[in-house]
């Protein structure tokens, strides 16, 4: 029988509604809530997003590619957890975040289709971007998610994360948390991740057993990554005494993970620490360095990180000799390390510090170099902008050099500008206790004191006494504020003092440059003084030019040899010779532990109560 002809207005109709089922059912594939995993496709584009800057490129460059490339997704899955997810996760730490806060608001209030207000899905991303910003609101709002839908499983996994914070720390929620999510997720590598942040060895040793079970049946590269908190989980569960049969584990799964040839950088971070757990750190240090040859960034260097490591900074103690040829050395290897790593901002700063510190280069290298510095600060910003501490550390080589006095005036007002839009950005509230803040409050003020030094320095220079006195009025109007956030803090109070002796050493310099010789002698005794009390000493090595030009001025106004040698030489000889390692003192109990030496032996708390214990620590991460 022949089939029937269907009219035109029929097959519309027809194709009208099979759309709609059609995108109904891939909307519902992309974005439903309970999914432990992005699907297929979005995994693969979410694993090919760049995750740091080439050696090549800049940051802006870097940003715009990835933002491009998660915009690309956004369109491409709309609504998808996954695509939103990484796409607030890249502009927690941007001048954008209120916006895409107010983005997610909107979202969680009403859905784009106009369906189901208040959707789980939609609550749980408006409570991620408020996370470090307004926790305790995205504590409800994760909160209202799980209400929503308990059977969406990130708003747990979240909550378990902000609940090991210390300003949000509950531990039995924390595990509650991790636990809801592993059972509704028992195949997601984040739930046992978070896992290593508990201090439940019951609940750490179980589930490692169930991630090795997992990790057995699989050879992808996430996988082989998860072998590094199969062992953090597995080590933290056991006491020290335990250890060598789990060093024997790990070395069978390194032979395992070397058998899958897998070329994936997760591949030699599990080797690189693999190797580190059974002590075999040259089979680490392969590792790394293959890492960084085979998937070079930007911050990375397997050259430099050698050279560091095998070549540590001189002691106070080491002649000036010794000094000079450690800071050539390091001249001549961030020489070599800037053509592979054009980009890399520390690089530039640590050769810069070397230029610093070396009496045979030129004022103009050093003018050079410090122009070109700024130039790649610049165009290497985050996106923030760069940093005050890059136009201050310029500032600082140049005011050192006593070169391009002009130049360090707008490097300081730079620098100055970006210290006040940083002083304004919010803290994190997960992890900023009011130490934390006090703390960076105190060194934030003493940054701004200093910057207004190299300005008086500058002006002197240029010989408008005026501007230098207005200046160190400024510095004198702070001095209250710095002194009221040191509070009783030994390290705070030494550098208040250095910026105190600072101050009256320029009081001192511009005195002079006025001919009122008597008032500079008095200037550079406060600041003599202030040095000596302190225990604030000379860097060493390097001339001395506080106590030579006021030397020189005490001889000038006829004071003698013996005479300066008693009240300043002496006391200073003396305080050279002191060591300087200080200590301070601590209020803090220390919590119970138990810890294994070389030896294998394990120490307690209650063996070391009423000694004296020296500790050697070290970490990686």
């Amino acid at each position: 029988m022949p089939a029937k002809r269907v009219s035109p207005k029929i097959r519309l109709v027809l194709w009208i509604i099979l759309t709609t089922v059609l995108s109904g059912v891939i909307g519902l594939h992309a974005q439903a809530p309970d999914s432990c995993a992005p699907i297929p496709a979005v995994k693969a584009a979410l694993d090919e997003l760049p995750s740091y800057p080439t050696p090549n490129q800049t940051m802006p460059q870097f940003r715009a590619q990835k933002m491009a490339r998660i915009q690309a997704l956004l369109r491409q899955y709309p609504g998808d957890v996954f695509v939103e997810r990484a796409y607030i996760d890249f502009q927690s730490w941007t001048p954008e975040r209120d916006q895409v806060i107010e983005h997610y608001k909107g979202l969680a209030g009403k859905n784009p289709a106009g369906k189901n207000p208040d959707d789980a899905r939609w609550l749980y991303l408006y409570g991620l971007t408020l996370v470090g910003r307004q926790s305790a609101e995205a504590i409800k709002l994760l909160g209202s998610a799980v209400a929503k839908d308990p059977t969406f499983a990130w708003p747990h996994l979240k909550l378990a994360e902000i609940y090991t914070s210390p300003n949000f720390l509950n531990k039995e929620k924390s595990v509650s948390e991790v636990k809801t999510f592993m059972n509704l997720c028992p195949a997601s590598f984040e739930g046992y991740q978070q896992l290593i942040q508990n201090e439940d060895r019951g609940l750490q040793s179980a589930s490692a057993q169930k991630l090795r079970e997992l990790l057995r049946a699989r050879t992808d590269a996430d996988a082989v990554g998860a072998y590094r908190t199969l062992w953090s989980l597995e080590f933290k569960a056991r006491p020290p005494a335990e250890y060598e049969p789990l060093r024997k584990n790990v070395a069978e799964d390194i032979k395992h993970i070397r058998s899958l040839t897998l070329d994936k950088r997760q591949s030699y971070s599990a080797l690189e620490e693999g190797y580190k757990l059974v002590d075999d750190q040259k089979q680490s240090d392969w590792a790394k360095e293959e890492r960084q040859r085979r998937f070079p960034s930007m911050w990375e260097l397997a050259a430099a990180d050698k050279w560091w490591k095998d070549h540590p900074s001189p002691n106070a103690e080491d002649p000036p000799e010794r000094r000079q040829a450690y800071y050539s050395d390091v001249l001549k290897e961030t020489g070599e390390w800037l053509k592979l790593r054009p980009n890399t901002t520390y690089i530039w700063w640590q050769r810069l510090n070397a230029m610093e510190h070396l009496d045979s280069v030129a004022a103009a290298e050093v003018q050079d170099f410090g122009e070109r510095a700024v130039k790649v600060g610049e165009s290497n910003a985050g996106p923030w902008g760069p940093d005050s501490d890059m136009y201050l550390k310029v500032a600082a080589a140049f005011s050192k050099k006593k070169i391009q006095p002009t130049r360090v005036l707008e490097l300081v007002h730079k620098g100055l500008q970006q210290l006040e839009a940083e002083s304004k950005q919010p803290p994190y509230d997960l992890w900023a206790k009011r130490d934390n803040i006090e703390e960076s409050n105190f060194y934030r003020s003493s940054t701004r004191l200093q910057a207004l030094a190299f300005e008086t320095q500058a002006y002197i220079q240029l010989g408008d006494n005026q501007k230098a006195q207005q200046e160190l009025s400024k510095i004198d109007q702070r001095f209250e504020e710095l002194k009221s956030l040191a509070g009783t803090k030994e390290d705070r109070m030494k550098e208040y003092s250095s910026r105190q002796v600072a101050y009256w050493e320029l009081m001192a310099r511009l005195a002079e440059a006025e001919n009122h010789k008597l008032d500079a002698m008095a200037y550079y005794e406060n600041a003599l003084l202030t040095r000596l009390q302190a225990g604030i000493k000379p860097e060493p090595s390097e001339k001395d030019e506080l106590a030579a030009d006021a030397q020189k001025l005490w001889a000038a106004l006829g004071g003698s040899a013996d005479g300066w040698k008693t009240w300043y030489a002496l006391p200073a000889a003396e305080l050279a010779a002191k060591s300087t390692l200080t200590w301070q003192e601590s209020n803090e109990s220390l919590p119970a532990f138990e810890i294994a030496d070389i030896k294998g032996k394990t120490w307690q708390l209650a063996d070391l109560r009423g000694k004296v214990v020296l500790l050697n620590v070290w970490a990686s991460w």
